[in-house]
């Protein structure tokens, strides 16, 4: 009776790499890198705002990705994507870190869904004349016609994604 190890060896390869990739690899949850200028802008006008154009702050990636529902969700997709490398199963490891960042867009896009406080000013949603703060001159403002803030044109919403990014 001959003993053949190979197909341990091979295992062990397989598990070797997929830890390896486990231990390289991240997940980005927010704006990707991709995301445009603008979209940055309004995100870090939401998350700061601007007192001086009597914008409130409204964090909403902290606030979002901090709740307890959402942190359990992206620990399951991190601990699917550890039981793979152990069993060195590189394409599983991938689908857990998926999980992880469909779980945080989606807990993104819930608690904008929710309503964020405070809410948007009467002349944001209806329109109507201000005087700018500058120049003292009477401005007309468009109102959005919805109370819903960090949400108007839908760009911001549907830029937040999840990048995974491996380093070597």
């Amino acid at each position: 009776m001959n003993l053949i190890l190979s197909d341990h060896k091979n295992k062990q390869a397989a598990i070797f790499q997929a830890q390896q990739l486990l231990k390289q690899t991240k997940v980005k949850i927010g704006l990707p890198s991709s995301a445009s200028d603008r979209n940055r802008w309004l995100l870090a006008l939401h998350e700061r705002g601007a007192p001086g154009a009597h914008i409130p702050p409204r964090p909403v990636v902290g606030p979002a990705l901090g709740q307890k529902a959402t942190q359990a969700a992206i620990q399951q997709g991190l601990l699917q994507a550890c039981e793979a490398a152990a069993q060195g199963d590189a394409t599983a490891v991938m689908d857990g870190f998926d999980t992880a960042g469909q779980a945080g867009v989606e807990s993104i896009h819930t608690y904008i869904d929710a309503g964020i406080e405070p809410s948007n000013a009467p002349i944001t949603i209806h329109g109507g004349w201000m005087r700018n703060n500058t120049s003292g001159k009477p401005v007309h403002v468009e109102g959005k016609g919805f109370d819903k803030p960090l949400y108007d044109t839908g760009e911001l919403y549907q830029a937040f994604d999840y990048e995974i990014t491996a380093s070597h």
